[in-house]
């Protein structure tokens, strides 16, 4: 019978783990004007963006760098001054916080699960 209880509360784990690890969202941010020459978005290398062009055209990809005119990314580079739309894929902090609780609480509720079962398995005649 551990062996089930075990088994369950990996299986509860892994669950969790996969359903509330993908909390992104894609945000706005706004782009530099034409009064704001030197100025770039708040984008940082690593993240990935999704860009609106001028002529309609979306493109999605991965920053590999932030030059003052334009996003670089593998075989892309889209100039600020192109851009209709910025969007950043960002985690949100605050469903990370109810991704710990839930996962916290899953581990928890598996160690007492796994002690008790341990408990009856010791006091059975």
């Amino acid at each position: 019978m551990r062996t089930t209880i075990c088994q369950r509360a990996i299986a509860l784990l892994i669950i969790a783990t996969f359903l509330l690890t993908s909390c992104t969202s894609l945000q706005g941010v706004p782009l530099p004007g034409p009064d704001q020459p030197t100025a770039t978005p708040a984008v940082k290398v690593g993240e990935t963006v999704e860009v609106t062009t001028r002529g309609g055209e979306t493109k999605r990809f991965k920053v590999t760098a932030v030059e003052t005119d334009a996003l670089v990314g593998d075989n892309v580079r889209v100039a600020y001054k192109d851009m209709t739309s910025l969007q950043v894929e960002r985690s949100d902090p605050a469903q990370n916080g109810v991704v710990a609780w839930i996962v916290g609480g899953v581990l928890v509720t598996a160690a007492a699960l796994i002690v008790l079962d341990n408990y009856d398995d010791e006091t059975t005649y």
